[in-house]
């Protein structure tokens, strides 16, 4: 079975910020609009934020905690089983389970 990050690498960036936002393990790391919107403005899809590391999402503007936690959680979808059930992001939702739009 595959792992999450290799399900994540053919991802484009809509569909990175879709999972993220839906992701429970995500939850947890207080990923906010200006994240999502530096991820689309930088056209970060799911190969490069796989590559991407503590010290750069401090560059960011995220804090060390939020940063380090961030680069733990890419480290786990490395050794993540992938589920069709977690990755299948939600087409239905109330307005405030949507991912944020630009």
């Amino acid at each position: 079975m595959s792992s999450m990050a290799d399900i994540l690498k053919g991802w484009e960036t809509e569909r990175l910020i879709s999972f993220l936002w839906a992701d429970s393990k995500s939850e947890g790391l207080e990923l906010d609009d200006n994240f999502f919107t530096k991820l689309r403005d930088e056209k970060i899809s799911g190969h490069l934020f796989l590559k991407l590391t503590g010290w750069e999402f401090k560059e960011y503007g995220m804090t060390l905690r939020q940063a380090l936690e961030l680069e733990d959680y890419i480290k786990e979808l490395n050794i993540r089983k992938a589920e069709l059930a977690v990755y299948h992001v939600k087409g239905e939702g109330s307005k405030s389970d949507d991912p944020p739009t630009s």
